[in-house]
């Protein structure tokens, strides 16, 4: 397997935007495919003892965006806690090499993800188990390439304890991860990547961790790092600036990519967005097929949409590509009459985007002028509905890039 692997991306051209608060595009196209990563492993992977239980995830999908990569997490897993980014994972606290490896023929090609990112094993150093482990992962990992043939494998070292004899069969099962993950036939599509010497780990406490094995705050940064060095390594090279918005395809706990059943008009959290009245829509239910959910923008009064923060630079221009259509009796209830929305960041105009009943993809151009710039969907302005009727969920949201562009 090459190390970058091929990605269906967004080839619509957009009509160049002159002026702040500029509207183009609309045009036809195929939505965008970001790169889609499998964070694999315990409780490590899962995040314990951090703020928001995000781990590394929230500080990796930082990382990628601000280097240009458009990435989304996948995994049957949500963290309905999640601050910002993307809250699908895969990871079960206390699992084991062995307890993990049943699980991946139901997950793995659910998921479809690009790559993977393994950290296991933990569990299995506590005992005289922690003999077999090295075997047990030839297994997991070997499993993992005939699930996912098309991906790769990022295999990490396990980070450091804090209790010495834990210490020493962990630095034996290290020696066997890097020989596992360079043998022939994993060359290639399995990649070696140094976690454990990344994070400091004492008996005294003072390091790294939070506990005996677990990261606290800083060390889940470190292994944020290390990722992300490693992702960067290897992914096709990003296709404009830095992403400046945590969650552009708009995942939710609440409707992960695992789930199989579409859940329809649910109200829902979106990490990095406020929900001032929008509905989530699940990918297969709005027709998406990249991984992403749609928003349908509330038309009831009193909802003003929905909002997310963008880390602008000021005096840098910035493109927001997003993709829209109207909403219909296939998307949750009745064709609405009203197919308008608006757009807008602060201090600059708001755009109307007419929504058709196809996706189009849309850009909208400012210059900000501060360090942080608001982004609003809001519904239309359509006509009031009569009385005693209400108007519904009004047109569909998705795929929202904030990027800067070239100075």
């Amino acid at each position: 397997m090459a190390s970058r692997p091929a990605h269906r991306h967004s080839t619509a051209r957009h009509s160049g935007a002159v002026a702040d608060g500029t509207l183009g595009g609309g045009v036809t196209d195929i939505p965008p495919r970001p790169v889609r990563i499998m964070p694999l492993g315990d409780s490590i992977t899962v995040g314990l003892n951090s703020t928001g239980v995000a781990g590394y995830r929230d500080e990796l999908l930082g990382h990628l965006h601000r280097l240009g990569h458009d990435a989304c997490f996948v995994g049957p897993c949500v963290n309905a806690f999640q601050p910002q980014g993307d809250p699908d994972y895969a990871a079960v606290c206390g699992i084991t090499i062995e307890a993990l490896t049943p699980l991946l023929p139901q997950w793995v090609p659910a998921a479809r993800p690009d790559w993977l990112l393994v950290h296991i094993g933990t569990n299995n150093m506590y005992g005289p188990g922690h003999t077999a482990a090295p075997g047990l992962l030839r297994t997991f990992v070997d499993t993992l390439l005939r699930l996912a043939p098309s991906a790769g494998v990022l295999l990490a070292s396990v980070i450091p304890s804090r209790l010495p004899e834990w210490q020493a069969h962990i630095d034996d099962y290290n020696r066997h991860v890097r020989e596992i993950a360079e043998e022939p036939g994993r060359r290639g599509r399995v990649f070696f990547v140094d976690m454990a010497s990344a994070l400091h780990a004492s008996p005294q406490g003072r390091d790294d961790l939070s506990d005996l094995v677990h990261p606290g705050d800083q060390g889940y940064a470190k292994m944020a790092a290390v990722w992300r060095d490693a992702l960067h390594a290897r992914l096709p090279a990003p296709e404009g600036g830095p992403i400046l918005n945590p969650n552009p395809h708009l995942q939710t706990p609440w409707l992960s990519e695992a789930v199989p059943r579409a859940r329809g008009n649910a109200p829902a959290h979106f990490p990095g967005w406020t929900n001032h009245g929008a509905h989530a829509c699940h990918g297969r239910l709005a027709g998406l097929d990249n991984g992403s959910h749609a928003v349908g923008l509330c038309a009831d009064a009193g909802f003003p949409g929905i909002a997310t923060r963008l880390a602008t630079t000021p005096g840098r221009p910035v493109r927001v590509t997003f993709r829209a259509r109207a909403a219909g009796p296939d998307h949750g209830g009745p064709a609405q009459p009203e197919r308008t929305f608006g757009v807008q960041a602060d201090g600059h105009p708001r755009a109307t985007v007419t929504a058709t009943d196809e996706w189009r993809t849309w850009t909208y151009d400012f210059t900000p002028t501060g360090a942080g710039t608001d982004l609003r969907f809001t519904p239309g302005t359509g006509p009031s509905p009569a009385s005693g009727t209400r108007t519904g969920r009004g047109p569909l949201v998705t795929d929202v890039l904030a990027r800067a562009r070239a100075c």
